[in-house]
């Protein structure tokens, strides 16, 4: 080989090395997450593309029921959640969780007609299915039924479970309308059913971000600071490089489909948050709410269940 070969090839090595070190001294951290859906996407972008890297994390997403992503928090066992919602009422129940980023604001739910069903109205009187009492289905079922004036109780709300047994609830008309999330939704649309409402124009609530427990945020500011930055990057390079983050939604949400990836792609943007952010108003609404539910009397402030001070600078 000769001398100008190998001095061709040092920055090859260079960045071979520099990888090497790299990966030698990342950081460990471990995010509770109850499923992989596109409400995840910052986390898979940030992963597949390389943001995590860059601040020096070595990242791995642990995939739990999303009742267990607080306990387990508590218990040491990861370093960060994404349930938005547990994390809330946690918050104000008095345990030292807070929520440092929101990706999402709205329900990423269509309430879904089975054959025939054409409109809100032609729920009066039948059957229609939410996954649980009390969670985000529940909200966004009794939002959507007022706001379309059709008072709750003149429809029969039955919990159906996950997405499939919805999907085919729905289909075979045992029910005559269920939320749905992507892709599900879509694949009904294809088959004949129709949207009757999107939740989100109906409710806001936070439900995906990122919460951790305030002694990580004490104990390792640096850290919650570059985990944000990371992420803050892989959504502004997920918004502009729609080509490049559909392989990484194809990979990870296990669709081949490309139409139906892109239409999922597109589903997600009108539900994101600008910055991580939420607004003075919503953060009051929500845990107004959920003081509410769990019986709370007390007050309970806003810098006791959120603290965005850890974002990037606007």
């Amino acid at each position: 080989m000769t001398r100008a070969e190998r001095l061709s090839r040092l920055p090859l090595v260079a960045t071979f090395f520099f990888f090497l070190v790299t990966c030698a001294h990342a950081e460990n951290i471990k995010i509770g997450v109850p499923s992989i859906t596109v409400t995840s996407m910052p986390l898979l972008v940030a992963k597949d593309a390389g943001f995590f890297q860059q601040e020096g994390f070595n990242v791995e997403l642990v995939v739990m029921a999303a009742a267990m992503n607080i306990k387990v928090l508590l218990s040491g066992d990861i370093q960060y959640a994404t349930t938005v919602g547990s994390a809330v009422v946690a918050s104000v129940r008095g345990i030292n969780v807070r929520t440092a980023m929101v990706f999402v604001d709205k329900p990423l739910l269509d309430l879904v007609g089975a054959p025939g069903v054409n409109s809100v109205q032609d729920l009066k009187g039948k059957p229609v299915g939410i996954s649980s009492r009390g969670g985000l289905h529940d909200v966004s079922m009794r939002r959507i039924l007022s706001g379309s004036n059709l008072d709750p109780a003149q429809v029969a709300v039955l919990t159906v479970g996950g997405q499939g047994a919805m999907f085919a609830a729905v289909k075979t008309g045992r029910i005559s309308a269920g939320l749905l999330n992507p892709p599900f939704n879509f694949i009904a649309n294809r088959e004949g059913m129709k949207s009757l409402a999107f939740a989100g124009n109906f409710v806001r609530l936070p439900s995906t971000g990122i919460v951790t427990l305030t002694d990580v945020l004490e104990r390792a500011p640096d850290q919650t600071r570059r985990l944000m930055r990371a992420l803050a990057r892989a959504r502004t390079f997920a918004k502009e490089n729609k080509a490049k983050v559909m392989p990484i939604l194809k990979r990870n949400l296990r669709l081949d489909d490309d139409d139906l990836v892109s239409r999922v792609y597109d589903y997600h943007k009108q539900v994101e948050t600008p910055d991580g952010r939420i607004d003075a108003n919503l953060m009051a609404e929500v845990i107004r709410d959920t003081r509410q539910t769990e019986g709370i009397t007390k007050e309970v402030a806003a810098n006791q269940v959120f603290d965005f001070s850890y974002l990037p600078q606007r």
